[in-house]
């Protein structure tokens, strides 16, 4: 009896169920290759959910840290606020002096050097020597005693 219940379930000899013993070989490495990819399916799909799920976390904790940097901002904001309502003198002298040091700042950085200087490049020659022409001519006591390099 338990023979004839393993040939009924097909499992028993050559011709059980119709099909040749090779074409049930095939059948189960087809089945092999269906579960291979179920779990490579499966594999795949919890990868995705813990990729989600990480995602999730990370764009949790990039917004409390907007949130966190928000608030602060705001806060000292206010303060300054507050700072600039009770001086407001001092306030605008501060401005002034920043804005100024800022514009010295890019003059200096932002400006090219000249070789030849505005008195070097636009008074003539013969002007330029003059102070030292001044210095040669005989002058009276008087005069000299008031004369640098005298």
């Amino acid at each position: 009896m338990a023979n004839q219940s393993r040939q009924g379930q097909g499992g028993g000899g050559q011709g059980g169920g119709g099909q040749p013993q090779g074409q049930q070989q095939n059948g189960g490495e087809s089945g092999g290759i269906a579960g291979a990819m179920q779990t490579a399916r499966e594999g795949v799909q919890d990868l995705g959910r813990r990729v989600q799920e990480g995602v999730g976390q990370f764009g949790g904790r990039a917004s409390d840290a907007y949130d966190s940097a928000r608030e602060g901002l705001a806060h000292g904001y206010r303060r300054a606020e507050g700072a600039i309502a009770r001086n407001p003198g001092s306030s605008v002298l501060v401005g002034f002096g920043v804005g100024f040091g800022l514009g010295v700042l890019l003059t200096v950085l932002l400006s090219r050097r000249e070789e030849d200087s505005w008195y070097e490049k636009y008074v003539p020659d013969r002007l330029r020597d003059i102070p030292d022409r001044l210095r040669n001519i005989h002058l009276p006591e008087s005069i000299a005693r008031h004369m640098p390099g005298h």
